[in-house]
């Protein structure tokens, strides 16, 4: 009787570890606004929307879904807004010339200052220490002429691209936690499933965050282009329009644009304000980063996200002591405590339920988990007794 009650008490810690895992995994996706997911999906590799003007000139192409209200900085600096959309083209006006600079900010009494003469930032933008996070919420992407697919599930080329992004931070003394987890599959949801990640590297006090993409466009002279001769690709950086740091991560985005016209003039494309969170209400020096499109070489997407990297720590006001071959401070994650934790409970209460059936008693499954741990498991250690 009192091997039953162990059994059945056994069997019922592990079905409540196994809830409790579930339950923990899932509250932070059941806490996410409806909104979340419901705009930043993007259309499939290849399939892609152009915005024009009045006149039917191409101002941009873009794989995400275009919304009138929709707002894009060009690469020389005018900014427009998109004001209808009929099937997959957009027509947008002209605001006006964005004039931005990578030393200069808005205060919080709303007067520009200059950060070269007042090192004080606005305290939405006070970088709190030299870490620089950095992840994916589309795992799969990759670039066809070097992955020689667009989609990779759980192991896309575009995990290398942050890799090169990360070393590259890591030489400059910059202290980096690159999160390697799968957020698939690519639909609506996956940055419902990266917002844990994000979630979890914002413990970590980052400087800033930074989730690593690739455009789906099929052209790819859109991004293509060579600096200093060494072929490159272009980057855009996006913004969620929906949330409340927008206009903070919007400032932090002209910023890095701006520092990046100086150093490398061409390297950033533009800025897109989209419709959308892209979880950036996380956090207000939140960007999204698109390191070119699936049609041209990672190796082109590295040697551009690399440049970029040297836009961070000025922009944020941050320095770190250089490590020789870029070190290896950071943190690569390809899982989850959690998930591990759920699996090793799966695993026992798929054993204790196999003993059951396979015996036909909770005596018998008794019997033989003892004749396990007493006579087998003491063989494998080799201290099994002469018969």
């Amino acid at each position: 009787m009192r091997d039953k009650r162990t059994i059945a008490i056994l069997v019922a810690v592990m079905i409540t570890a196994g809830a409790a895992v579930l339950v923990g995994e899932n509250m932070l996706i059941s806490t996410f606004s409806p909104e979340i997911g419901a705009f930043e999906h993007e259309l499939e590799p290849g399939d892609y929307f152009t915005i024009q003007d009045k006149d039917g000139k191409e101002l941009e192409k873009t794989s995400r879904h275009v919304y009138a209200g929709d707002e894009f900085i060009t690469e020389d600096n005018m900014h427009y807004r998109v004001e209808k959309v009929e099937g997959k083209t957009a027509t947008a006006v002209l605001i006006g010339r964005e004039e931005i600079a990578w030393d200069v900010y808005e205060n919080e009494k709303g007067e520009t200052v200059s950060a070269s003469a007042d090192k004080s930032l606005p305290v939405q933008q006070q970088p709190r220490n030299n870490v620089i996070a950095i992840y994916h919420t589309h795992s799969d992407e990759s670039y066809i002429p070097t992955d020689g697919t667009e989609s990779i599930p759980g192991e896309g080329g575009i995990f290398k691209v942050g890799n090169v992004f990360a070393e590259k931070l890591r030489s400059m003394g910059i202290e980096v936690v690159h999160d390697l987890r799968s957020h698939e599959p690519h639909d609506a949801s996956a940055y419902q499933r990266s917002r844990r990640t994000a979630s979890k590297l914002l413990s970590k006090d980052p400087a800033a965050i930074i989730d690593v993409h690739r455009d789906g466009i099929p052209d790819p002279d859109f991004y293509i282009d060579e600096i200093s001769n060494v072929p490159i690709s272009k980057m855009r950086l996006v913004v969620g329009r929906q949330n409340q740091n927008m206009q903070a991560n919007y400032d932090f985005a002209k910023r890095l644009k701006a520092y990046s016209d100086e150093k490398y003039p061409g390297l950033v494309k533009g800025i897109y304000l989209a419709k959308g969170n892209y979880n950036q209400d996380l956090s207000p020096r939140s960007i999204l980063v698109e390191a070119g499109t699936h049609t041209i070489s990672r190796e082109r997407a590295q040697k551009g996200v690399a440049l970029f990297a040297e836009t961070l720590p000025p922009v944020l006001g941050i320095t770190g002591v250089p490590t020789p071959g870029g070190g290896e401070t950071g943190e690569g994650t390809s899982g989850d405590a959690a998930a591990a934790l759920f699996v090793i409970a799966a695993l026992l209460l798929g054993t204790a339920i196999y003993l059951v059936i396979s015996t036909g008693s909770i005596e018998g499954a008794v019997k033989k988990a003892k004749q396990f741990v007493t006579v087998e498991w003491a063989n494998y250690l080799g201290r099994r007794k002469k018969e």
